[in-house]
């Protein structure tokens, strides 16, 4: 045996054109001073083989520094299409993070940057209270003029009746905010540790 050639059918491949192509996966040809004959026999074999099949074009592969079997190609009438280059990046085993790194609070800042905008979430959960800052401060600068006109004494409707209800319900308001900012304050550190250790989870 002089050589050997392996061929298989495409069904297609777009760099090579349309419809079905003919591959050849493998040529080895044996040391011996017919390796062109023999290689050109096993090409027209192939070629053969791939018209019976339906196929209008026959393609193949080799390696960059294989200058004789690039040379050998060309003679046996096939055409250069590209050239590629593969590379290679090895990598470091991972190493395993601590758990209680994750939870103390020196650890903060490395697993703000792991996270990624932790620490913009953490506020949003912390920040002001029931309202968004520009409807809040309006509340306040309401309830302050409300304070200021009321007068209970007075025979109007507005300033003996409407703006002490206004008063009072900007006391509950005052009230309520303030039992709410206390309870936050209470809950907030173990809120965040939680909220740290469950995103910590989540980016491994």
């Amino acid at each position: 045996m002089l050589g050997i050639i392996e061929v298989s059918r495409r069904a297609e491949a777009h760099e090579l054109g349309a419809g079905p192509v003919a591959y050849v996966d493998a040529l080895h040809l044996e040391p011996a001073q017919a390796r062109e004959a023999t290689a050109r026999r096993l090409a027209e074999a192939a070629a053969s083989w791939a018209r019976a099949r339906g196929c209008r074009v026959l393609a193949t592969d080799t390696s960059l520094d294989n200058q004789w079997q690039q040379k050998l190609l060309l003679e046996l009438g096939f055409q250069e299409l590209a050239r590629k280059v593969v590379y290679r990046r090895a990598l470091t085993p991972a190493t395993p993070a601590s758990p209680v790194a994750a939870t103390s609070p020196g650890s903060q800042p490395l697993a703000q940057a792991r996270a990624g905008g932790l620490e913009e979430s953490v506020d949003h959960h912390h920040g002001p209270g029931w309202w968004p800052g520009p409807v809040r401060s309006g509340i306040f600068v309401l309830g302050i003029l409300s304070f200021y006109f009321t007068s209970i004494f007075s025979g109007s409707l507005l300033f003996g009746f409407v703006l002490p209800v206004v008063d009072l319900l900007f006391v509950i308001y005052l009230l309520m905010l303030f039992v709410s900012m206390k309870y936050r304050h209470k809950t907030g550190a173990g809120e965040r540790q939680l909220e740290l250790h469950q995103v910590f989870d989540d980016s491994e």
